[in-house]
């Protein structure tokens, strides 16, 4: 245990969040002082001079994210020594920097894991049904038929296996998939599938029907998916991204729909966002977008807001914080 720190915090949160969590976080944390941010403009080094914690709201999202990020490194150079994020990944230059200034970091990861997860059968359901084409056919009142495909007896890979790839795997084999999983250490005991390691990525690419990327963004899976992983997947399979951007090589993703080699996407996340207008993605007709969005639930939210507050009392009592980056 570590020793717990001295005097009543104070805490940087949004406005939104303060609302929800007064309650809970006076009983964690008798004497609490809020520094409530309503944004979007960060708030001034004077007014930041006394907080200790930031609880860095999803109720930022996206408008005064920022803002919000900017009050918090203002905050790291004075007194802010631990900040909880509505985020799972941690591979924004503002949480390296807090962590540089000598900041502790907690992220939400498993808190979204379960819309994520759904968001990723939803994209599998709308592609093998061609959902795009039936509200265009509903969209002009014309009666017409299509072939639609079926999921079960599909094979799933699915590579990245923290609390998203978990659930989609969990689903996948409730709908009858054949699931294969990637992650670095292969062969967890108890999981109801195949685990691989990284080396196997390539075989496990070229059985699957399906493969989604869950990764986090760190070193060694920048750009993981590439030409050569487009090409080794089988002809006709579908992509699906609800990790990082910056994990596929977007060009080389266009190309392989392009050509017609993969049979299809659906994307959340993207190496620009939001997505330039420009972007051929926008326009295929075998691609679903989402704004980076497969996350945002309240109960997600709802969740995040439990876990700040456990952690705040077991920063009140110096006690372990819940999933903190360790570097």
């Amino acid at each position: 245990m570590t020793a717990a720190p001295t005097g009543a915090p104070v805490l940087l949160v949004g406005a939104r969040a303060w609302d929800e969590i007064r309650h809970g976080a006076i009983a964690a944390a008798p004497g609490i002082r809020p520094v409530v941010y309503g944004g979007p403009d960060p708030l001034p080094a004077e007014e930041l001079a006394e907080v200790t914690i930031g609880y860095f709201s999803g109720d930022t999202w996206p408008r005064a994210v920022a803002g919000m990020a900017r009050s918090l490194l203002r905050a790291s150079v004075q007194r802010l020594r631990w900040v909880q994020s509505f985020s799972a990944g941690v591979d924004n230059e503002v949480f390296t920097r807090l962590i540089g200034n000598g900041v502790r970091l907690t992220t939400a990861s498993g808190t979204s894991a379960s819309p994520i997860a759904q968001t990723v059968v939803m994209y599998m359901l709308a592609l093998s049904r061609d959902l795009r084409g039936f509200m265009r056919d509903q969209d002009a009142r014309r009666w017409a038929t299509r072939e639609i495909g079926e999921l079960d007896g599909a094979t799933l890979a699915v590579v990245g296996m923290g609390p998203i790839g978990t659930e989609v795997a969990r689903l996948g084999t409730a709908l009858g998939m054949q699931v294969e999983a990637v992650r670095r250490r292969p062969g967890a005991p108890g999981e109801p599938w195949a685990t691989r390691g990284f080396g196997e990525l390539h075989g496990v690419l070229g059985r699957a029907d399906w493969v989604v990327c869950a990764l986090p963004l760190v070193e060694g899976t920048r750009g993981l998916f590439g030409a050569g992983e487009f090409a080794a997947m089988r002809r006709g399979a579908r992509f699906i991204n609800v990790g990082r951007g910056d994990l596929v090589d977007e060009p080389a993703l266009v190309a392989a729909l392009q050509s017609g080699h993969l049979g299809g996407a659906g994307l959340d996340v993207f190496a620009v966002e939001p997505l330039p207008a420009e972007s051929p993605l926008w326009a295929m007709e075998n691609v679903i977008v989402t704004p980076h969005s497969s996350g945002e639930s309240r109960r997600a939210e709802e969740r995040t807001h439990a876990l700040f507050l456990d952690n705040l009392r077991r920063w009140t009592a110096g006690q372990p914080l819940v999933n903190e980056v360790v570097r």
